[in-house]
Formats: structure tokens, sequence, C-alpha cells
């Protein structure tokens, strides 16, 4: 079994600062925190030979999946991802957390150094459910799509405790969503909804005749958390990230599955075209103790850890 994402790695430039933003404005918790070094972590997060982390794991209150993973290198390093000068490009590129209320949780992210890049905008996303989304930075320029939902009686995403949640979605831009959809759902993620999104040029601000192709890709023991958005600009290409998306760099460096079978994940990978990003390692990781790990690149180059505990 797969499971639904557990962890977003993000680099930071400043932990403490990171790690109040998050307090604040989302109520997070410190889950573990720790440091990571050495050869196991070249191969698992291509970790250049003599540069550290310190890490901090966090979330809401008692949450397994969805946690951020903020660490803090010990070189200086640059936003591969962030700057909407080159939209298109491919590869992780934004957290999505779904909140009580919009408004305050705008006003919250701009009242603690992050910066709000667009109003909240109200969409229906199928007949069963609404919402109210806003595109914001955290303090590290980190995008972050915050959102209230208005789902009707019944929808899988109706059960909602009122509180920030942790990440609902990772969002990452791909060169073709039918096969990056078809990679995902081999690992067991199912579409929560897919939709294209015609004549939005002037909304999203796209070159004209752009198309927006939109997978929401679920797991269905756990709908409401851990999912994974895949964008394609239809018609307008991009780049892969894969040579920036490396520590020290800032932003969405990967995300973490976890597996009760490493084994078999990683025949899987291989079989439906994952390419190892390095070799099977056996490390303590803050947070998650004692495992055996592999990183994989997907289809547009984004990394996936993928571990079993010990």
């Amino acid at each position: 079994m797969i499971t639904e994402i557990r962890i977003a790695t993000l680099g930071v430039r400043d932990l403490a600062a990171s790690r109040r933003f998050y307090e604040v404005v989302f109520d997070y918790v410190v889950q573990a925190s720790g440091k990571v070094s050495g050869p196991a972590f070249q191969q698992l997060w291509q970790l250049p030979e003599g540069v550290s982390g310190e890490v901090l794991v966090m979330g809401p209150e008692s949450a397994t999946s969805g946690l951020v993973r903020l660490v803090e290198f010990d070189q200086p390093g640059e936003l591969y991802w962030g700057s909407y000068a080159a939209m298109q490009d491919y590869g992780h590129y934004a957290l999505n957390m779904r909140v009580p209320e919009i408004r305050a949780a705008m006003a919250a992210i701009r009242g603690n150094g992050g910066k709000a890049k667009s109003e909240p905008t109200h969409w229906t996303v199928m007949p069963t459910l609404s919402a109210w989304d806003s595109l914001s930075y955290d303090v590290d320029d980190i995008i972050l799509d915050v959102f209230q939902l208005e789902p009707a009686p019944g929808s899988v995403l109706s059960d909602y405790d009122g509180r920030p949640s942790s990440l609902q979605t990772v969002a990452i831009h791909t060169s073709d969503a039918r096969r990056s959809a078809s990679f995902y759902a081999a690992l067991g993620f199912r579409p929560l909804y897919d939709k294209m999104l015609e004549n939005m040029e002037s909304f999203f601000q796209l070159p004209p005749g752009t198309n927006l192709h939109n997978i929401n890709m679920m797991m269905p023991s756990a709908p409401e958390v851990g999912r994974l958005e895949i964008a394609q600009y239809v018609g307008w290409p991009g780049s892969s990230q894969r040579a920036r998306a490396v520590p020290p760099a800032l932003g969405i460096l990967s995300i973490s599955l976890e597996t009760d079978d490493l084994e078999a994940t990683d025949a899987l990978l291989h079989s439906i075209g994952g390419e190892p990003v390095g070799d099977r390692v056996e490390v303590e990781v803050p947070g998650l103790g004692a495992v055996a790990a592999r990183s994989y690149f997907g289809p547009d180059d984004e990394a996936i850890e993928v571990f079993q505990r010990a």
C-alpha cells in the first residue's frame, strides 16, 4: 500500500522565521526536529557533499499526512519556482491549505511576513463543490493556494473541523496532465475532479489560446488531505526545473509517500517510467525515525521520495 502525500519538503531561508509564519498563520505545531547531512541524504535528497540542513516538521497537532518539512541549509540557495515570470515551467509549485475563512487567512498571511498575489475569487469546482480561492506567498515566496470550501452535504470534502488544514494538495505544473495522472494513478491516486478550463486567458494572464487542464488526484483512503493537483497549460510548454530544484534551493523540493513494501514500490516505479534519483538508503529521518527510502523523478522531473518505516 502507498499512502497519500505524507510530507512536502521545503527549502527555506530562515528556519525560525518560517516556523513563526506557519505557527501563527495556520496554527501548525512542531512535530519533530533534527539535522540532515551525509551520504544517505546525498542519495535521497541530492544534498551536495559537505552541505547540511536543520529540519523542522510541522503541521496541525496530531496530523500524520500533509505535513511540511522545513529545511534551512548551511549554504544559501535561490528560489527555483515562485516567480510567475515563468509560470509555465514544470515541477512542484504550490501548497494548498483549507481555511475556515479566506479573508481572515489572507490578513494573517500579510500580517506575518507573507504577501498576497490575488484577492479571493469564487468558482465552482464541480456541482457538489465550490470555493473561495486566492494565491499568496509565505515568507520564502513559496506559493500558497489558500481556499475556503463550500461543499454540498455528502461531498467527500464535507467533513471539516473548522481549523486550518494540513496540506490538502501539493500542486505541480506538467507538460501532459493525462500522462501525469496515469503515472500517479499507478501509485493508487484517483481523480477527485478533472477539468479543462477554456477562455480563461485573461483571468490567469495566459497567452491567447492557452487552456488550463486541472486534475486533482486523491488517495481514496484519505480524500481530504495529501492530494496532488496536476496543472497543464495546454498550448504553452515550459521547461524542466530538475537542475534547480535541489538543495540548497528554496521552494518545494520533493513530496514523500509512505509504503509498506519498498521493494514492490521500487519495482512499480521502475515499471511506470520513474527514474531513480539515487540508490536506496537506510537512514534516520527527523519525524520518521529509521526508514528505508529511495527517491525518484516523476514525469516532469518532480522529486518523489518513498519510504518504509523500520
